[in-house]
């Protein structure tokens, strides 16, 4: 399992087989510590999404309400506009889809 060894004649040995079983048995401790790494930056990456999530969190309710505010005024500020712009248009007979020019005289074309 080291190839820095000097060889000795009379040292102990062990079968081909063995040494096979322990190379087998290092190489899977590699293997789990390679998965394990991966899991944990993948925990990591996780906690982190978590912890941001939870930050936010108390941010979504308020904005959500802000949300349902502005789309109120929006639709109250669309009616408003067009009620306006009927009120304008109508004493000469326009209706339905019309453009106001933007330069003075601003004039009513009716699109067809």
């Amino acid at each position: 399992m080291s190839d820095d060894t000097t060889v000795v004649e009379d040292a102990p040995q062990i079968s081909h087989e063995d040494y096979l079983e322990l190379v087998s048995m290092r190489q899977s401790i590699l293997e789990l510590k390679a998965q394990k790494s991966d899991v944990l930056e993948f925990l990591n990456q996780a906690q982190q999404i978590v912890a941001q999530a939870q930050q936010v969190a108390p941010q979504l309710q308020p904005a959500q309400e802000r949300v349902n505010l502005l789309n109120e005024a929006l639709g109250e500020n669309t009616q408003a506009l067009q009620e306006r712009m009927k009120e304008l248009v109508e004493p000469f007979g326009i209706s339905g889809e019309f453009t106001v020019s933007d330069t003075e005289p601003h004039l009513i074309l009716k699109n067809d």
